[in-house]
């Protein structure tokens, strides 16, 4: 496929959302698709394991958040029980709490594999940032700030996949073998979850177990019980309204003042023209890096 402007009518929009970081990037992009004169077909990949349409689409864009230096597995899943196509364009959209920095920058070399394994052109990838929903976070204020510039980047976004040309990253070698090796995550994120328990403030109001997107959880005598299908995606955790929910390992991988993007989002609205002055550390730069893009 030479580089060329896509005339498409038609995007299909299939994502992996844990937290609701992804789902918002997503969210964002059918509204400007949308004002483009182009329809979304949005694909939740936890409702969907397989893909049902009838026709193939016209440009399939991939979403999901990084987990352990690689896209999460049901989403890697799910491009594996897609049916065979003839060079149709693809995307992959990554997001993560800090930037297209390493171990991360070969994150979506995996999927892009298997969508070109399926007969799929991959034209465009792309980094974006969301608050951070693992371990720690980069300042407030910064947090406002990514969550304020989501409909920019996703403009230029969706300008540069439909001028045709092709735009893909180069990885560093080191983070390949992160990308290779995060398969262990998989192995981690089942005793993560066998490990999560509740605590006396449970109200057995039975929300996680509906909401687990890998349906890993049960209820069993009023009491939430957890399987060895865990994504680590924190969803139940930081989801339950009591607070009830703790794993018994890796306890450093949840926020201690938990997760709440749609207040973060109301915040964000109340403070759209406020100017950030990050204090300090290499730690952030990634995401500072893509503030400033």
């Amino acid at each position: 496929m030479n580089d060329r402007t896509l005339a498409v009518k038609t995007v299909t929009l299939a994502y992996f959302s844990g937290t609701g970081g992804t789902k918002a990037i997503v969210s964002c992009f059918k509204t400007q698709f949308f004002k483009s004169g182009i329809h979304a077909n949005v694909i939740d990949i936890s409702c969907c394991n397989t893909y049902h349409e009838e026709k193939a689409p016209e440009l399939l864009i991939i979403f999901s958040p990084v987990y352990a230096f690689r896209l999460a597995s049901i989403v890697e899943q799910w491009i594996k029980n897609l049916p065979q196509a003839q060079n149709i364009p693809a995307a992959v959209i990554s997001v993560s709490g800090g930037g297209e920095t390493s171990p991360n920058t070969a994150c979506r070399v995996p999927c892009k594999r298997l969508l070109v394994k399926k007969g799929y052109h991959v034209i465009y990838e792309k980094m974006f940032v969301m608050p951070s929903n693992y371990a720690s976070q980069a300042e407030y204020q910064i947090n406002l700030q990514l969550l304020n510039v989501i409909p920019l980047k996703v403009t230029q976004a969706i300008t540069e996949i439909l001028s045709g040309k092709i735009s893909l990253t180069k990885p560093r070698a080191l983070d390949r073998f992160f990308a290779f090796i995060g398969k262990a995550e998989h192995f981690g994120a089942k005793i993560f979850g066998l490990t999560i328990h509740a605590s006396k403030e449970c109200t057995q109001c039975g929300l996680c177990a509906r909401k687990c997107p890998a349906n890993n959880i049960r209820i069993q005598n009023g009491l939430p019980k957890f399987g060895s299908n865990c994504m680590w995606c924190l969803k139940c955790i930081y989801d339950c309204p009591h607070r009830a929910l703790s794993p018994g390992v890796f306890k450093f991988s949840v926020l201690k003042d938990g997760y709440n993007l749609t207040e973060m989002s109301v915040q964000a609205k109340t403070q759209c023209d406020a100017e950030y002055k990050p204090s300090g550390g290499l730690l952030w730069q990634g995401v500072i890096d893509y503030l400033k893009e």
